[in-house]
Order: structure tokens, then sequence, then C-alpha cells
């Protein structure tokens, strides 16, 4: 199926595709059989390759581009690698704390079909990606969730603070108030200043889409990167005594479209149902992670010593081309 020199171990979840061949062309061997990748992917909806010699940003920038039809290299929300345009850091959060599922940017106008993730240097305890499939999270939802999340979808309110989270001139590039004003405005975002420079964002967005491709219905979203309930406690305790009870003015909340709260305990059972589907893998050097962003979510494990994953993306898909 993927030629000689390269074993697939579909039986685990993620499946494994290893090369045993030194002299692999890994960019021509990963173009060649793009198709078998692409299908492999809307069946898992995640593979990880090991052993394909990706080594440094430039061959993980390489064999990502192969494999799309266009990187994407505006993202506001992560840094970029060092001399890399297309390729990011993960993101910066403390390793002693999880970040939690979601699918990237589920929550803008636009979001990549394609993510990538190279590990350049594996944890010295924990740091494992789980994945889950949020196909699976829909067929396990209730059919009061359903409706409800189908029906309502989700409002994020972002205020971008800082020192509380990216700021809003890294978020969009610019320094220019009237270009970020125009750029919302373009996307059917809401926005405006408050004091302090602070930029408030809000957006709506489906909690669930169809797979343009498969055509099955994925949760899709990032309730759990919004909402504060996800907080731990002594920070959503800090989050309290810095705005009061108003969640809207925290950095970033998430209620239904119409406004409506999203109770703690809906969220609370919500993460459960997904800590139960949840699926790990551990990283070695050199592992290159592809996943179908449209259906799966991914997050990340607490860990120990140095770790370092770089991140690409491409093939971007807008919500305006699926309704």
């Amino acid at each position: 199926m993927f030629g000689p020199g390269v074993s697939i171990n579909d039986e685990i979840f993620p499946p494994l595709l290893r090369c045993e061949a030194p002299d692999l062309d890994t960019v021509e061997w990963a173009g060649r059989h793009r198709p078998a990748l692409d299908t492999l992917l809307l069946t898992h909806g995640a593979v990880v390759l090991r052993g394909f010699g990706v080594t440094g940003h430039d061959a993980f920038e390489a064999l990502a581009a192969s494999l799309v039809t266009a990187l994407y290299g505006d993202y506001g929300d992560l840094p970029h690698e060092k001399d890399a345009d297309r390729v990011y850091r993960s993101t910066p959060y403390p390793a002693r704390q999880s970040i939690l599922f979601h699918h990237e940017s589920a929550h803008l106008p636009q979001w990549p079909s394609r993510q990538f993730f190279c590990c350049l240097q594996p944890a010295a305890g924990g740091g494992a990606t789980p994945i889950v499939d949020g196909r699976k999270v829909w067929q396990a939802l209730t059919e009061e969730e359903r409706t409800r999340f189908e029906k309502r979808g989700i409002r994020y309110v972002r205020n971008f603070i800082p020192g509380l989270d990216v700021g809003w001139e890294q978020m969009f590039g610019t320094d220019d108030r009237r270009t970020v004003e125009e750029r919302c405005r373009a996307q059917g975002v809401s926005c405006e200043w408050l004091p302090d420079g602070v930029l408030r964002t809000v957006q709506d967005a489906p909690a669930v889409v169809r797979h343009p491709v498969t055509g099955e219905q994925v949760f899709f979203n990032q309730l759990f990167l919004h909402h504060p309930a996800c907080l731990e406690s002594a920070d959503r305790e800090v989050m309290r005594s810095l705005f009061g009870d108003d969640e809207t003015a925290y950095p970033r909340s998430a209620s239904f479209g119409d406004g409506s709260p999203i109770g703690d305990a809906t969220v609370d059972r919500l993460r459960s149902l997904y800590d139960s589907l949840a699926q790990r893998f551990v990283w070695e050097r050199g592992d290159v992670a592809i996943i179908d962003n449209m259906l799966v979510s991914h997050g990340r494990d607490p860990f120990e010593g140095d770790r370092k994953i770089i991140v690409a993306m491409g093939d971007m898909v807008s919500r305006a081309a699926l309704t």
C-alpha cells in the first residue's frame, strides 16, 4: 500500500507508518502516496510517521507541504519557529498543565483541514498528545445535547488583555486598529476597543459541522479552551477577583450562540466524555503526526523536562463554504 521499506500498523490508534529504508526520499514518497494517506486520515482521523528522517523544521515543512495544496503562514495564536514562515512552535503553555481538547481554529471563520506535528525533543516524562474522534463524541451525546448545540452553536468572547493572553497585535499581525476592525468586519466578527487598549471580539460559530468529504456529523469546537469551567480552580478565583461575576470580561469565555449560559455541569459531562474516548501515543524523536483537524480534536498531557513539538497546518476550510 505504501511501497517497499514502509510498514503500517493500523491495529493501533493512530495508525503507525514506520520507515525501514534509510535512503528513502521522504518528500517524494509522501507526495506519491498522498491519496493513500488521505484515505487513511478519512478513516481514522490521524496517522503517525516514524523513522522518516525528519530532524528539523526545514525537512518538516517540506514534508507537510507535499501533503497539502498550501501551508498556512498567518496563524496568530502560535509563535513562528525561528527562520520558518510556515512552521510554528507549539502552544507555550505551562508544562505542569494539560492543554484541553480542541479542533484548531474551530471558533474562527476558517481553519486548517490538515494539521501536522513533529517531535524534535520528546519529554522526559509525560507530554503525550491525546486525540479524540469528534464523530464518536457526536454519537455519544444525548439527543438533548445534540439539539441544543446544533441549533444554538457557541458564542466565543475574547478580551486580548496584555499579560493574560496573546496580544491582539500578534493575533492579527498588525498594530493598526483600523486594519483589525476591517478584518473582523470581513470575517463577521464583532469587535470593540475597551479601556487600556484591550480588544474584545465576539464570534458566533457552530458547535457541530458536517465533514465536507465524508458527510459525517462532527462535534467540532473550542469549548474547553474558552469556557471558564475549564480553568483550574485557583485560576478561576483569580479571574473572579479581577473581573467579578462577569465572565465575558475574562480573557476567554463561551456561551451558547443565543447568549444563554452553557452550564458548568454540561461542560464537566463533556470533559468526562472526551476523557473516556481519548487515545494517546508516546512521542519519539523525529515522529510526525498528521491529523484531519475536522475529524479529531487534540490536546497535550503535562510533561517533565524539555519537550519541543513544532506545528504546520494547511488547506484552509472556510465556514462560509460549508453552508
